[in-house]
């Protein structure tokens, strides 16, 4: 038998791993580092549950143990015993983080991990013993917390990881080398090091006097506390050697505080803590019921069977059926006719529904019979889209119930490759919205609601710099995917459905959402015409306005600086200007826009930094961003218009964002001078000139507020037509309308907007230059003199702290949870109460008029467009000649839109660009 060399002598089995964390470590990061704006549809906060779950299974995943255990402190520490200030200065855990702890321990239960702990111990001593024994029985053992201290238990045998400085999700694992690294000494040393120096967040006082270099250079040179009592002498400086002398035993009880021990009464049971040991069904039960969806796909590998058969798309009855010849066709066409329900998806190439490719259509004419019809993979052979066309429009057109998700998207991009008119009766994704669900995607409702773990797209396209279209994925991975997809969304229709239902909801799906779509796809189509050459005159305009300011802001400081740069604009203005610094981050104080506005007025370089900001904003977002968006085919952009953003029902535009662009500058309304009605020869829609027209809702918040209050004074004013804020004024003031004054009205409309918002004497007062006092006053006698609107905002607060939501005139609903917590979520929660009747209802009219213009339009045969919806306000392009049959037509519909204790007014405006807009009332030969 040869002998063995080195080269082929068999290896030793790499140790079996045991992974032992500190929960309440994670807990209190998991807390701390995720907004407590995370929770349920039902309101339960889950932001330490989520941040908990998701470090665990990021720890599991990263390092895959063998092993792992959960540890937690249970009593009254032995330390506070003999050290009565013992972490006494501590606050009390607090109450939104105390109620996710029975979540967290349940998660810790579902996956089978074992619970150590030990009264009178902290976490720390039970990880430090159970460490102590992993070793003895042969194991490495990796601590995770969020507790330093533990670094000293770091060997050999032992490593820690503690989260990173920065960002949530960042680690650092410490060996012994990274320990030497960080103190300049190894772990054994650390409760000698805080025996000198003492640890604030458990109140240990360390020698008085001694700090951390003094400390580091005392352990380099002694090592412990004995030695270096036994040398007093030769300590220098003589500062030192007397703080020593004189806390001899301060010294060594600091050092008991800080060592953990390792004799807790605890035993390791290592079968216990096999990781993958847990029932995983049970497992992503819990997660659907916290909404966790995004965390299941992380969850570990099972080695139990699993019991629920139907978890997953694979529990579905047949194969969805790619459909790549004419037969085929035929036959799908026939099933679509026949089918008393079908669910609708396309797949493309982009998520641009201008601009995006058709790759694909998905069709399930049963919750277990489902399709996908290939129309442009690059390296498969399809049919070809006249084929297509023609066996399935007339039958998916002619379909009276038609089941999507964000069928808005499937829509456009269908009626771009001539499949128009279909029709959607339900839309998963629009009732998971009206129904205030946190998570609307598919996946998320899928899972959620039929228990589904959903294949992600990135498994299909990847992510990154290789990531791929669509049309580069082989059919029968995407056949797959779409079929789940329309499988899931007719499955998830019947349980949606019934809630809206029992909520009194379906009309607002069915009499507003739904109708609105087809309304927002042609707007979304037409697009607006943009001026590059007054984009280009601005641009020149705007930056030397940039230039000019930030030569200002230099000579005003006396020196040149990085005005990007957070930390050295915090340096200029909270350390070398003295202004007051507020909130504070992980690497320094914030200078976000919230902490500028508190500022302003504080010194003349604040309000210009402002200034310098708005204008770059304006530059990057509008005038560099608007000539890269324009779609070459038709020389406009084309917003894309969403629903299920805003909680309050408002729409909102992306790419670009047309709502958003500020009317209150100069630099805002220039922008707005580059989107013009479009007499371009090559371009222009109309055979003879066109114009914008405007209509704009006047004061319709307001009058909404008139309606829900029923307070008198408001109702009257608006039913005489007066000017509300003069009208306000007078009130408050006790004199005649006749006799207010402008500064009288302006500060009456702040108060009759900031009302709406739930503003305070301090909204006021920042708003108007008041003294705090004064503005406590002022609302008090808005609050006497408009009695109705006192009522409507404390009757609205009760009926969301009975309901746990509000709701529009319309049925559309805002659930606030936080209406029943304490301090600055609690006032949130009030003023989102408050306001979303109001702007709720606002959207609702302004989607019913937009509904009954369009429809108008369709039937008055003119040939007005609506280009663009902003806040209360629709913008059409007309030919001239229509001006005044188009101005009928909208006033009326949308001052018709909703029947108020009050009317609602529209204020019309023409002009050959959106910022030239002069007020219309008709006789378009005269004013065009």
């Amino acid at each position: 038998m040869a002998k063995a060399t080195n080269g082929d002598r068999p290896s030793s089995p790499p140790k079996r791993t045991i992974v032992l964390i500190d929960g309440y470590g994670l807990a209190f990061r998991a807390f701390h580092a995720i907004p407590m704006s995370l929770s349920t549809a039902a309101g339960e906060l889950t932001n330490a549950t989520f941040g908990f779950t998701s470090m665990l299974l990021d720890v599991l995943r990263a390092h895959a143990p063998d092993c792992v255990l959960m540890t937690f402190d249970v009593g009254k520490s032995f330390r506070a015993d003999t050290f009565e200030a013992y972490k006494a200065h501590r606050a009390p855990m607090p109450e939104e983080m105390r109620g996710q702890m029975k979540r967290i321990r349940d998660v810790i239960d579902r996956l089978n991990i074992p619970i150590y702990e030990s009264d009178g111990f902290e976490a720390d001593d039970v990880i430090g013993t159970l460490a102590q024994q992993a070793v003895d029985q042969g194991l490495h053992a990796l601590i995770v917390t969020g507790d330093s201290d533990l670094l000293q238990l770091v060997d050999d045998h032992v490593t820690a990881v503690l989260p990173g400085a920065q960002r949530f999700g960042e680690y650092r694992v410490f060996d012994r080398q990274a320990v030497l690294d960080r103190y300049g000494f190894g772990p054994e040393r650390l409760a000698e090091y805080k025996a000198l120096v003492g640890d604030k967040s458990d109140n240990i006082p360390g020698v008085p006097g001694i700090g951390e270099k003094t400390a580091k250079t005392l352990i380099d040179q002694f090592g412990s506390l004995e030695e270096l009592f036994e040398n007093l002498e030769s300590i220098a400086p003589p500062r030192a050697r007397n703080a020593l002398t004189e806390n001899v035993d301060l010294a060594y009880q600091c050092r008991e505080l800080a060592t953990i021990v390792r004799n807790v009464p605890v035993e390791l049971d290592v079968d216990r803590c096999v990781v993958g040991d847990y029932d995983r069904d049970g497992a992503v039960n819990l997660f659907r019921e916290l909404e966790f969806r995004s965390l299941a796909a992380r969850l570990p590998d099972s080695h139990r069977e699993s019991t629920i058969v139907a978890s997953e798309p694979s529990g579905q009855l047949a194969e969805p059926v790619a459909i790549l010849d004419r037969d085929s066709l035929a036959g799908l066409a026939n099933d679509i006719a026949t089918a008393a329900e079908i669910s609708l998806d396309v797949e493309t190439d982009s998520t641009s529904p201008i601009l995006s490719n058709l790759v694909g259509i998905a069709v399930a004419t049963s919750p277990t019979r489902a399709f996908y019809v290939p129309t442009a993979h690059a390296t498969e052979p399809v049919l070809s889209m006249d084929v297509i066309r023609e066996a399935l429009a007339q039958a998916l057109t002619s379909h009276p119930n038609v089941v999507t998700h964000h069928g808005k998207f499937d829509l456009a991009v269908l009626e771009r490759h001539g499949f128009n008119g279909i029709t959607i009766n339900f839309d998963t994704m629009l009732a998971a919205y009206l129904m205030g669900e946190t998570g609307i995607g598919l996946k998320d409702l899928a899972f959620r609601h039929l228990g589904w773990e959903m294949t992600p797209i990135t498994d299909l396209i990847g992510t990154g710099r290789s990531q791929i279209t669509m049309d580069h994925v082989p059919i029968e991975n995407v056949t797959r995917y779409a079929g789940a997809d329309v499988e899931s969304t007719m499955r998830l229709r019947p349980p949606l459905q019934d809630t809206l239902s029992a909520r009194g909801q379906m009309d607002l799906l069915t009499s507003i959402e739904l109708p609105l779509v087809p309304v927002l796809i042609e707007m979304e189509s037409i697009g607006i015409a943009v001026d590059v050459d007054v984009l280009i005159r601005i641009n020149v305009e705007i930056t030397a306005q940039i230039d000019a300011l930030e030569r200002r802001i230099y000579e005003m400081v006396g020196h040149e600086f990085n005005l990007g740069s957070t930390r050295q604009l915090a340096t200029l203005l909270f350390d070398e200007l003295g202004l007051p610094s507020g909130r504070r981050t992980k690497t320094g104080y914030s200078v976000g826009q919230e902490v500028l506005d508190t500022l302003r007025g504080e010194h003349p370089v604040v309000d210009m930094i402002l200034e310098q900001r708005t204008l770059k904003k304006l530059k990057s977002t509008y005038v560099d961003a608007l000539p890269q968006q324009i779609n070459p085919r038709t020389g406009r952009v084309h917003t894309t218009y969403n629903q299920t953003i805003a909680s309050t029902g408002r729409l909102s535009s992306t790419d670009p964002n047309l709502q958003n662009i500020p009317i209150r500058t100069p630099v805002g309304r220039q922008v707005r001078r580059a989107f013009v009605a479009d007499n371009r020869p090559e371009y222009r829609r109309f055979d003879e000139p066109s114009i914008l027209f405007s209509a704009d809702y006047s004061q319709m918040e307001l009058r909404i507020m008139a309606h829900y209050s029923q307070d008198e004074a408001l109702v009257s004013a608006f039913q005489q037509g007066l000017d509300i804020h003069a009208a306000t004024a007078a009130e408050i003031n006790g004199i005649d309308i006749a006799d207010v004054t402008s500064d009288q009205r302006s500060m009456a409309k702040s108060v009759n907007f900031g009302i709406m918002y739930g503003m305070q004497a301090y909204g006021l007062s920042r708003d108007t230059g008041m003294s705090r006092s004064d503005s406590v006053a002022f609302i008090e006698r808005y609050m006497s003199r408009f009695q109705g609107v006192r009522a409507y905002l404390d009757s609205t607060i009760r009926q969301a702290v009975k309901d746990g939501y509000v709701s529009s005139l319309f049925g559309r609903r805002r659930y606030v949870p936080d209406i029943n917590a304490q301090g600055p979520r609690r006032q949130a929660a009030e003023r989102a109460a408050i306001n979303m009747p109001l702007q709720g209802t606002a959207s609702d009219i302004m989607k019913i008029a937009m509904i009954r213009v369009a429809d108008g339009l369709r039937r008055s045969k003119l040939r007005g467009e609506m280009l663009l919806q902003v806040h209360d306000e629709l913008l059409f392009e007309t030919p001239v000649s229509e001006l005044d049959a188009l101005r009928a037509l909208v006033v009326e519909t949308m001052e018709g839109a909703a029947e108020l204790s009050v009317p609602l007014r529209v204020e019309t405006s023409i002009g050959p660009n959106w910022e030239e807009m002069r007020d219309f009332t008709g006789e378009a030969s005269e004013s065009a």
